[in-house]
């Protein structure tokens, strides 16, 4: 591994929200890059310090591999126009995945690019094992020994040792988005595994709450494009070990995160879309296999951002697409 990766002080960044910007598209469906540049200022300004583009709430996989790359160009100049060359400068943390060349490809252009690390995301196969899931992420990583590496995990049958040894193939492993909705798997396998990982709580606020009590000190977040208030709001009080403001918060978005669970997820993106278009701030618009929502859910969206509306930043509104 290259000596210029600072293993600990990457994880140390890490720790935190981990947002994952929406993409928004315009009037003839493409990507808007001005747009996504505008929304990521937005996210970094209002205290979002780790983003991934190309995530799951990133239509990842509905988006061409150059407009991946678009996205994460619009994204890397968002943080060099409000950051500049700041020491604690916005950690950007690039999707990847599909087969493992074009998983590399992408990664070599992540680093190239200047993103501090990637997420590698999990095989799109109904057909995974294990020990390839442990081949798959190693060979991406060591493709990228400089930067850091998050695989993606949602399949139970990858344990703490398989996780260990992909550590000891791939050192550059800093951490894991841990998606398995079992805390107590994820506790065990926690046990298991190797020392030294962040844990990333991969299923959002929903679940942040009881990831943290068993190691877990990071979550991702899709609300953060909406109200990223709200989220370092319960970040903080996971910090603090103040449970009783973590219920409370889980307790304001319970009703938004349930919609975006809601049919095995089918809708966790167009839901996002729908409270941004609400206060202004992005097109609903959503590619295939995402769907726009019905009516009726859409009227649920906006009752479910009654109880934390008030916590949306003034700065939201600035473009209405």
């Amino acid at each position: 591994m290259n000596a210029s990766l600072n293993t600990a002080h990457l994880v140390e960044r890490l720790g935190t929200v981990i947002g994952i910007p929406v993409v928004p598209y315009d009037e003839e469906g493409a990507v808007d890059h001005d747009l996504t540049i505008s929304l990521t200022a937005r996210l970094i300004r209002n205290g979002v310090s780790v983003l991934t583009p190309n995530g799951n709430t990133g239509e990842f996989y509905a988006l061409s591999p150059d407009e991946r790359r678009q996205v994460l160009r619009c994204v890397l100049t968002a943080r060099e126009t409000h950051d500049g060359a700041a020491p604690n400068a916005t950690v950007i943390v690039a999707g990847v995945g599909f087969d493992i060349e074009t998983a590399i490809s992408d990664a070599r252009f992540a680093r190239d690019a200047g993103a501090d690390a990637i997420m590698i995301h999990e095989p799109v196969l109904p057909y995974l094992a294990a020990d390839g899931w442990v081949e798959y992420n190693a060979r991406i990583a060591r493709a990228v020994p400089d930067i850091g590496v998050l695989p993606y995990l949602t399949k139970r049958a990858v344990t703490g040792a398989h996780i260990t040894r992909l550590v000891e193939r791939a050192p550059n492993v800093v951490g894991l988005k841990y998606s398995v909705p079992d805390p107590v798997l994820f506790a065990a396998t926690r046990t298991e595994a190797s020392d030294g990982l962040l844990w990333i709580a991969g299923l959002a606020e929903s679940y942040a709450p009881a990831y943290w009590q068993a190691g877990a000190r990071a979550f991702t977040s899709g609300l953060v494009n909406i109200a990223p208030a709200v989220s370092l709001e319960m970040l903080t009080a996971l910090r603090d070990e103040d449970y009783g403001t973590a219920a409370r918060v889980w307790r304001r978005i319970r009703h938004f995160e349930e919609l975006r669970a809601r049919d095995a997820s089918a809708n966790n993106v167009a839901v996002v879309k729908e409270a941004m278009h609400r206060i202004g701030l992005c097109r609903r618009d959503v590619r295939p296999p995402s769907h726009p929502l019905s009516g009726a859910l859409a009227r649920e969206v906006a009752e479910s951002m009654e109880q934390w509306h008030s916590l949306v930043p003034e700065t939201a509104g600035e473009r209405v697409a």
